[in-house]
């Protein structure tokens, strides 16, 4: 296992590296899981702070002047001496927008306070410093020499020791909805002695090397992906998931949890596994369980796991449209839990599932989207479009194998077939192109009641700067390099297109070569809020342009032979449109 192999490396480089005693340590992925009977072992609460949290806020006298979103209380002496040397260790994601802070206590006294990406340091305020654009290694170092607080290995402050036997930590998190303090610091650590030559700096390089592996919980037995739901049918269900190490795994399934099927797998790649699972019934439920021991008799289990196949084409079906997860876990996780209340049948992700997780940036699939999405898609199957977020498709191929080498594909469901395109390539989609003519056959041959079309980017929007600068000149309110797309669509009757990249809601009317036209026209939906940072349309409403919003939010789908309604909602449940279409006899 590569990170292993850096992190022996690393200690046999510097001994005194772990010269330290480590007395407690937690690495916090705070998901909570699907309520009720539908949660699992595989999410946890002791990957969380909330043990900690305090319900009455202690008087203490903060720096930052913000209100507080929550105090957590940790008791130094259940941990260290705390009249001997002592460290605690932070690592910090920060990646989102609007400012965010939060401030270290020991008794009343602020030893460090944080607010919008500022250090507040005794006399002076100092920018916090970011390694990899997100992230940041901080090191409170107590001894006979004072107190010294470490930025990325190197000295940021010096100061008087510090004393008091109760850490408190508190956050300052309004502008970021249903953030946490465990979605920022990710990993919190506690060392008894003083500390070594070049520990801060080995430390802070060994949070490099698990970064760089997508690694969640070094040394741990874990998914980096958990079970993962997609490319549904009447009579199969494909399953993927990755474990941290090499490992015996197999996978138990069956109609009845009493009576498991038993099978053994092989990974695909490294430690990365792919399941097809072939000649079940349509419109039926399973349930399934993932098993793995590894190499020195760990186990690791899912705990039993549902799905239902696909329904037959004369059957309603209740689709999620969700679009834009990139870089927030926490609503992800919000919407997630929407949808599973409605229990849909599918979910449709219209692209950009990281902010950015190319093939160097593994990180952001296994340390944001897994932790925030698969409570969901463990249990619901999605059908992921490609966004610029996965633009060299190298993890969304590696995850989602069903793609072909142009990043297309179609799925057959209920009554519906949805058709994804990768609009990161818009050559591919003018006439003559690879995805434009694959998408002329399959439109050609479909005998579907109902055609989606899927990509990530715009045809049509009233996004304020994208496509020029409204808030200057004129705008082309979306790519103008799709309309020859946009035709062939029209061509063949597609009943509505879906796509996200802006991170706003746009219902547009029904159109036709441009014009308004309820007979025949195809009506476009942008849905770009499940945790892009926000933003904002132009200044007038275009004419295209029937519905609007800015937010978090999320779409349902229902679907019969005859008949589909739309239905978008705020991330908190809140309904913000309803858009019905009767198919003509």
């Amino acid at each position: 296992m590569k990170n292993l192999f850096y992190l022996v490396l690393v200690l046999l480089i510097c001994p005194n590296a772990t010269a330290q005693e480590s007395k407690w340590e937690s690495w916090f992925w705070p998901n909570k899981g699907l309520p009720r009977n539908a949660n699992s072992p595989l999410f946890q609460d002791s990957l969380s702070l909330r043990p900690f949290r305090l319900f009455q806020e202690p008087e203490i006298f903060p720096i930052v002047n913000q209100p507080a979103s929550a105090i957590y209380k940790i008791d130094l002496d259940d941990m260290l001496d705390t009249e001997e040397p002592w460290i605690i260790e932070f690592w910090l994601i920060n990646h989102v927008n609007q400012p965010i802070g939060f401030e270290v206590f020991l008794e009343q006294r602020p030893v460090l306070s944080n607010w919008n990406k500022k250090w507040l340091l005794p006399g002076r305020e100092e920018p916090q410093g970011f390694w990899g654009k997100y992230f940041t290694h901080l090191v409170l170092s107590n001894g006979e020499n004072g107190l010294r607080i470490y930025e990325n290995g190197d000295l940021l402050f010096q100061g008087e020791k510090a004393r008091g036997h109760v850490l408190l930590l508190r956050s300052y998190l309004q502008e970021e909805p249903f953030m946490k303090l465990d979605h920022w610091v990710k990993h919190l650590s506690f060392f008894s002695g003083a500390m070594a030559e070049n520990w801060v700096k080995e430390r802070f390089r060994q949070h490099q090397l698990w970064k760089k592996e997508g690694i969640r919980i070094p040394g741990k037995f874990h998914f980096l992906a958990e079970p993962y739901l997609y490319a549904p049918g009447p009579n199969q269900m494909q399953i993927t998931f990755e474990l941290d190490r090499k490992a015996e795994v197999k996978l138990l399934f069956g109609e009845d949890i009493r009576s498991f099927e038993a099978l053994e797998l092989s990974p695909q790649h490294e430690n990365r596994y792919h399941v097809r699972l072939n000649d079940l019934k349509s419109n039926s439920p399973y349930f399934y369980e993932i098993e793995a021991t590894d190499e020195k008799g760990n186990i690791l289990k899912s705990g039993p796991l549902t799905f239902r196949t696909a329904p037959e084409k004369n059957s309603p079906i209740l689709v999620g449209l969700v679009s834009d997860t990139e870089s927030r876990p926490q609503i992800n996780e919000q919407i997630g839990m929407q949808l599973w209340d409605e229990r849909v049948d599918l979910v449709l992700h219209l692209g950009d599932i990281t902010d950015g997780g190319k093939e160097a940036e593994k990180w952001q699939w296994t340390q944001e989207f897994f932790p925030g999405s698969s409570a969901l898609y463990s249990r619901i199957p999605n059908i992921p479009v490609a966004g610029n977020g996965e633009g060299d498709l190298f993890w969304y191929k590696a995850y989602h194998p069903q793609t072909n080498a142009l990043g297309c594909n179609s799925t057959d469901y209920g009554p519906a077939t949805f058709f994804v395109l990768n609009s990161n390539q818009p050559g591919e989609l003018q006439k003559g192109g690879a995805q434009y003519e694959w998408l002329k056959n399959e439109l050609s041959q479909s005998k579907s009641p109902w055609k989606f079309v899927m990509m990530h980017h715009a045809p049509y929007s009233m996004d304020e700067d994208d496509y020029g600068d409204t808030w200057q000149g004129k705008g082309s309110y979306g790519d103008r390099r799709f309309q020859p797309l946009l035709r062939l669509l029209e061509d063949f009757d597609v009943d509505m297109m879906f796509f996200g990249h802006l991170h706003t809601y746009m219902r547009s009317f029904p159109l036709n070569q441009d014009q308004i036209d309820f007979d025949r026209g195809i009506t476009y939906v942008q849905v770009g809020g499940m945790g892009g940072n926000l933003e904002d349309f132009a200044p007038n409403r275009v004419p295209f342009s029937a519905k609007t919003f800015r937010g978090f939010h999320y779409g349902t789908i229902s679907i019969t032979l005859g008949r589909l309604e739309l239905r978008v909602y705020t991330g908190d449940g809140k309904l913000i449109d309803i858009f019905e279409v009767r198919k003509k006899n």
